[in-house]
């Protein structure tokens, strides 16, 4: 999440009257005194549910992730899973909601329009907003036998009118026995400290490729980073999978963050 704050001033002032001596010569004085108090706002935000069967996932003290076993199809008829989730300002700063979704296979379908306009929670306004998501399908035959879907939902939280405007993107280039993951950005500090987390197709489990040693390179206040993989679907263990992956990736300084959609053509692995 953008960790990007502000200051609000104050301002104080003190006025003392004195009357000094008595008689003949007597004068007043007085002084003045200015005080100024900065104090910097609270930002966040936090994801819960009412969905039944939803698992909440949390990072210290603040709940940050969900995650939806929705069970089989059992019936070759039309239907759908629903998710609904909502995201709430957890601070003072206005912050504004960007959500992206990783692609289903045919014949699934999100049940949530993308794009969404962005959002903006304010404590003068609202505090929070709910997303009516899930996934759906029309009747399905023999050909959809066996066959699995998964959605991942990222929702980026960003100070309102934060400047400049960052994006990240992904994309991915492959053959027989190897795999090139590639992933740009444009508008974060300079050289700085970065963040990249990825959302795999399946997974509930963002991948923070910091840990894993990818290093991005900078011009100005763009990176590129490049990492092989193995088309696995977790990070961290599984059976190597021959399906393309849809993923999202998220990227932040510590001030700016952005997210973005791509994916990972292990059917070229």
């Amino acid at each position: 999440m953008s960790l990007r704050k502000l200051a609000g001033l104050l301002a104080g002032f003190a006025l003392a009257v004195g009357l000094i001596g008595a008689g003949v010569g007597a004068q007043f004085t007085a002084s003045v005194t200015a005080q100024e108090n900065v104090n910097v706002g609270t930002f966040g935000c936090k994801i819960s549910t009412d969905t039944p069967g939803v698992d909440v996932y949390t990072n210290s003290a603040t709940n940050d992730a969900l995650y939806y076993n929705a069970g089989t199809i059992n019936s070759s008829a039309a239907g759908s899973k629903p998710l609904s989730f909502t995201v709430t300002s957890t601070g003072t700063i206005p912050v504004q909601l960007n959500i992206a979704a990783t692609k289903l296979p045919t014949p699934f379908v999100d049940l949530l329009t993308i794009p969404v306009p962005p959002v903006v929670l304010s404590p003068s306004t609202q505090l929070s907003y709910t997303f009516n998501a899930g996934i759906s399908w029309p009747e399905l035959t023999n050909a959809n036998l066996g066959q699995s879907a998964s959605i991942a939902y990222v929702v980026n939280c960003n100070e309102v009118g934060a400047t400049p405007v960052t994006t990240v993107a992904f994309s991915a280039t492959g053959g027989t026995g190897f795999m090139n993951d590639t992933i740009t950005g444009t508008g974060f500090l300079p050289g700085g400290p970065l963040t990249l987390l990825l959302y795999r197709f399946g997974s509930p489990y963002p991948q923070n490729l910091g840990l894993a040693g990818v290093t991005a390179s900078w011009t100005g206040t763009g990176f590129t980073a490049n990492y092989g993989d193995d088309c696995h679907p977790t990070p961290i263990n599984g059976v190597a999978t021959k399906l393309d992956m849809p993923v999202v990736v998220w990227a932040s300084d510590g001030t700016r963050s952005a997210i973005g959609t791509g994916i990972i053509p292990c059917s070229e692995f």
